[in-house]
Formats: structure tokens, C-alpha cells, sequence
């Protein structure tokens, strides 16, 4: 089995806990989380998303921007890894035994591993995020900022009448917010700039030729192009019109909720341990014996997610539930959302929806 200790970088970049904002913002050109130790011992990491919370400034002490992120140790399996990953949407993570840090694992690595041995060759249409948020050219960069914050996305597509003409990434965001931010002596200097950078219109500092590929490419080579671009996501589409968007968020997404025995994977979101009457393994059990064993030779490999959702009304004692789900596998991917009265009742209609698309394709 792969582990933590097989994809483990020793080399990180550290930073110590009482320096300063503008000690570490040209660190972040050549990576997207730092280290930060106390007199060398591990206390937390620091994202390059954090700074762009808009309470930070030049002076802003690091350990106040500290996040603390899962610690692995180098046994922690591949899969336990991506689970980590897209449940707390941190995609650099430290490795550690007895409180020593033994050095971090990045998501590019675990993708690459996972994909060889499972779903590298499957286009990428089959996880593929297909309903993208973008903005338009003359949207400002204070509306793209707002987006990655609320969102918690790495990268925008910007679309003019339904045309891909360029895309915004994170480091995008900084180096113009932060434009010259190391060579600014004063805090009001860098708080006016700052605010100036925020009404410029998107298209001032979108990339014009953005990567936009095939939906019919496979996994794995996504994976090599975004990799080799040095990219947080890529564009799916065909003849500058957007069909979706794969980031390390989907390309781990699969090996979330892995059962390995299971033709099918079954993803469950995090949020929906809070519906009452959901028990992941008995929801598992449910969807394989009632839905999924009926696919699996049509499907052939893929993975389900589900996600639910929970609402005031009731009815005979159990809550209205909303679930979404997709299913993608060879063939293609699946979507629904329907509702219910419980959660099985909520994924038995979402299924029996997925399953009418299905039969419908079939008889093409």
C-alpha cells in the first residue's frame, strides 16, 4: 500500500511564528502553503489563500494567520490522504511523527499516484465540475476576490457572452492586489493601492490564453497539463465555450470514499452527517444493494457522490431532505436532485432519477 511516506517533499519552506506579513508574501511565488514553527517545532501551516483576507496587512503577525490542518503520519494511506484534502480543502498537508515534522505531501503527488493505478485513462468528463462559476471582463477583481473567498475556488474562468477569453488564478489575485507590497513602507500606501487594484476590471489581469481541453481528454493527462503549467485547475471545453472545470478538488474527489472491493465508489459530502438518520455505512449498504449493483457492468468504473441536505418541514416525524447526486462512469456522468422525507427516501428519488437518464441513454 502507498503511503504518506512513499510521496513525502523533506525540503519545505518554513517560516517562524513571530514574523511578519511581509516576511513571507514572495515566498509564496514558488508555493502555496509555508511551515510555520516555533522555535523549529511544527505549529500550523500557513495558505497562500489566507492572504487575502482582507484584516491582513503588511504588520500582521504570522501565527494569527495560522490554519491547522490534519496531520498525517507517514503510514496515512493515499486515499485517507485525498479524503483529508477535499474535506478541509487544504491541498498541502504535514507529515509527522511524535510531533516532529517529518516534511509535507502535496496533492499533485497523490493524484499522480491514484490516477496511475485506477482512473487515469477515463476522460475527464466523468469528474469534471460542470456547473463552473466565472465572471465576465468588466466584473472588477474585488468581485473575483469575493468569489474565491465565499467559494473557496483557486481559479475563474472569465466568459463574455458565453466565450472563454481568459482566466484568473489565486496568484493572480495576490501579485496585483499586492502589487510592489514588499517595496511599500507604509500601511496606508498599502491599504490605498490595495483598494485601487480592487476596481480594476477582470480582463487587466486575466491570463488571455487560457489551457482549455477536450472533455474527451483522460484523467491522467489533465493531470501531466495542469502539473506542467504549474496550474490549480484547467478549463473543459471545446471552441471556446465551457463545459466545466477539473481542480485538485475533483481529481481527488473519487478516491474520497474508496471501497475497494466496489466497482463504484460512494463519496459522501461531510455535512451530511448532520441529517438525522443518516448512518454513512447503512446509506452505503442501501445505495449498493438498491441502485448500484444493477450499473456496474454498464458503468464499469466511476465513483457516486451524495450529498443531502436538511430542511425544517416534516412530515410524519422525519425532515425533508434535498439530495444531489452524480454518478459518472464510463459512459458519461449523471446528475439529479430531488427531495424527500429522510434521507433514504431523499437519495431513493435522486437515484430512480439517475437511473430514467440512464435507461435513456442506453436506448440511443
Amino acid at each position: 500500500m502507498v503511503s504518506a511516506q512513499d510521496i513525502l517533499i523533506k525540503e519545505v519552506i518554513k517560516k517562524d511564528i513571530n514574523d511578519i506579513f511581509s516576511q513571507a508574501i514572495n515566498l509564496f511565488e514558488t508555493t502555496d502553503a509555508i511551515v510555520i514553527t516555533d522555535h523549529n517545532k511544527y505549529q500550523g501551516m500557513l495558505l497562500k489563500r489566507t492572504l487575502m483576507e482582507p484584516s491582513v496587512t503588511l504588520q500582521t503577525k504570522l501565527h494569527t494567520m495560522l490554519t491547522h490542518s490534519p496531520k498525517l503520519t507517514p503510514e496515512t494511506s493515499l486515499e485517507e490522504i485525498a479524503c483529508a484534502m477535499v474535506e478541509n480543502n487544504i491541498y498541502t498537508l504535514p507529515v509527522l511523527h511524535n510531533d516532529t515534522l517529518l516534511g509535507i505531501v502535496t496533492a499533485d503527488d497523490v493524484i499522480k499516484k491514484l490516477t496511475e493505478q485506477t482512473i487515469g485513462i477515463q476522460p475527464v468528463k466523468t469528474i469534471m465540475c460542470t456547473t463552473p462559476l466565472s465572471v465576465g471582463p468588466e466584473e472588477t477583481i474585488g468581485k473575483v476576490l469575493h468569489l474565491f473567498r465565499q467559494q473557496h475556488i483557486p481559479y475563474l474562468p472569465v466568459v463574455d457572452h458565453s466565450t472563454v477569453v481568459g482566466a484568473i488564478t489565486m496568484s493572480s489575485i495576490l501579485k496585483n492586489i499586492l502589487h510592489g507590497q514588499s517595496n511599500i513602507e507604509g500601511r496606508d500606501d498599502f491599504e490605498s493601492e490595495k483598494r485601487q487594484n480592487l476596481d480594476l476590471p477582470a480582463k487587466s489581469i486575466m491570463n488571455e490564453q487560457p489551457l482549455l481541453l477536450s472533455p474527451e481528454t483522460s484523467i491522467k493527462d489533465v493531470h501531466s497539463k495542469m502539473h506542467q503549467f504549474e496550474l490549480p485547475g484547467v478549463l473543459i471545453g471545446k471552441d471556446n465555450h465551457l463545459h466545466g472545470i477539473v481542480t485538485h478538488k475533483e481529481l481527488l474527489a473519487p478516491f474520497t470514499g474508496f471501497e475497494k472491493e466496489e466497482t463504484i465508489a460512494i463519496q459522501f459530502h461531510h455535512r451530511n452527517n448532520t441529517v438525522q438518520g443518516f448512518e454513512k455505512e447503512q446509506a452505503a449498504q442501501f445505495l449498493h444493494a438498491e441502485f448500484l449493483k444493477n450499473y456496474e457492468k454498464y458503468l464499469e468504473v466511476g465513483y457516486l457522490h451524495v450529498s443531502l441536505e436538511q430542511h425544517k418541514e416534516t412530515k410524519q416525524g422525519l425532515f425533508r431532505v434535498v439530495c444531489e447526486m452524480k454518478l459518472s462512469g464510463k459512459p458519461g456522468v449523471f446528475y439529479s436532485t430531488q427531495e424527500g422525507y429522510g434521507p433514504h427516501q431523499a437519495m431513493r428519488n435522486a437515484f430512480l432519477a439517475i437511473e430514467h437518464q440512464i435507461n435513456k441513454v442506453k436506448k440511443t
